[in-house]
């Protein structure tokens, strides 16, 4: 099969089905990451370029890997990683008590 072009409406979709994800799992529509990632698939939605980086989402302590691809053989997709490391004491417990 050949891969062809990803529709308007199939960006679309998949535009919003990522930002409602992160919606769904608590993250704030109005915060400063989310409304820029929300402008990266918006123009990815209109121009159909694709864009693959990172958002940071330090409010959240993560960051967002974006995928957003040209063609229909791939999804568009999201991973919210965590940025921040636990620090582990010199003994090498986890607990702070002796």
């Amino acid at each position: 099969m050949a891969k062809k072009d990803k529709t308007k409406e199939d960006r679309l979709k998949e535009g919003l089905s990522l930002l409602n994800q992160l919606k769904t799992n608590g993250v704030r529509a109005n915060s400063l990451s989310f409304l820029d990632l929300r402008q990266k698939i918006s123009l990815w939605i209109e121009t159909g370029d694709p864009w693959d980086g990172t958002v940071p989402f330090p409010e959240y302590q993560r960051e967002a890997i974006v995928s957003l691809p040209k063609y229909d053989n791939r999804a568009a997709g999201i991973n919210f990683k965590c940025t921040f490391s636990k620090k582990v004491p010199k003994n090498g417990s986890d607990s702070d008590s002796d």
